[in-house]
């Protein structure tokens, strides 16, 4: 009797779904059965072949079966009236015939018989029963479908994520997710912060982000500037002398220092105090403070630049 063990193989699909007991089986049952259904097949075959000639075949199948698995005695009860079913009405095609003569047999007399005891249907008659099928109300719902990715249907009833098609773990980012490769889940594409860079000076404004996949127009990927509104403020940038933090290092240095010619107490006024400055490092040659027209030394020519800019209030 050894086709009915490749007979009940082909009563059940070999995946598990949520089940909604119907006949003598329970959920846990139908459960228990579609998450083992070749060592419940196997049990079945080997317990119908052992009782085959026993006095009380019936109570010979249920003590066998019952003490292999866990199933509630009407269950089992629906496995030992297939196991009759079949002895009563294939014996000879299950015994003498072909594998392809035992299944069909079964199937024509034994198969409804079972599925009707045990609570599987099939009611949208995609061939697949309510032990696998995770939408047995449609027919484009199946085991056997085609998987649609992304339109939040898991039409071949695998479980997994409708959103993650490369099986990562992570979802494609179109979809909430930070997967920018949903094709390939040894590729770690993830989606990236972008920051804004207004001024164009190549430097990212921490406060104005984004995240995307692919670079932004107007982002970059730092996010360095302290002032995001003028090109000229960066790190790094070269001091402008206009009493700004140029390089973002958090000082005003000596070449961002708002200058006024000739300003030397930094008084926002030229006047006699400077003129004392100016006089005390005249005849300067080297590393001269009051060097006004930068040619390193301190003669007549910054003292002309100096007496030009007397009594300027500056700005």
């Amino acid at each position: 009797m050894k086709s009915l063990t490749n007979l009940l193989l082909a009563v059940f699909v070999l995946s598990p779904s949520i089940l909604m007991a119907q006949g003598n089986c329970t959920e846990e049952d139908l459960s228990y059965i579609a998450n083992n259904i070749e060592f419940v097949t196997q049990v079945s075959a080997d317990c119908g072949t052992d009782c085959l000639f026993a006095g009380d075949p019936e109570a010979c199948f249920s003590d066998c079966m019952s003490a292999l698995v866990p199933l509630t005695g009407p269950c089992v009860g629906c496995f030992s009236g297939q196991t009759a079913c079949a002895t009563d009405n294939c014996f000879l095609q299950c015994v003498f015939g072909s594998q392809e003569d035992c299944a069909a047999c079964i199937e024509e007399n034994c198969l409804d018989s079972f599925n009707e005891c045990a609570g599987i249907y099939d009611n949208d008659n995609d061939t697949f029963t309510t032990l696998s099928d995770c939408d047995d109300g449609d027919a484009s719902i199946n085991p056997g479908a085609t998987e649609i990715w992304y339109d939040g249907i898991d039409q071949n009833c695998d479980g997994a994520d409708d959103f993650d098609q490369d099986g990562d773990g992570d979802p494609s980012a179109e979809y909430g997710g930070t997967d920018c490769n949903d094709l390939d889940a040894n590729t770690n594409n993830d989606i990236l912060t972008w920051f804004a860079d207004t001024d164009m000076d190549g430097f990212g404004d921490v406060t104005n982000s984004t995240t995307s996949c692919m670079q932004p127009s107007g982002f970059i990927s730092n996010n360095n500037d302290c002032d995001d509104t003028r090109n000229d403020v960066y790190p790094g940038a070269p001091g402008t002398g206009a009493g700004i933090d140029n390089n973002c290092n958090g000082v005003i240095d000596p070449d961002e220092v708002l200058f006024c010619l000739g300003d030397l107490d930094n008084d926002l006024t030229v006047g006699t105090n400077d003129l004392l400055i100016f006089l005390s490092g005249f005849g300067c040659l080297e590393n001269c403070i009051t060097d006004l027209d930068g040619d390193g030394t301190v003669v007549s020519s910054d003292l002309l630049l100096f007496l030009s800019a007397f009594g300027i209030i500056c700005d």
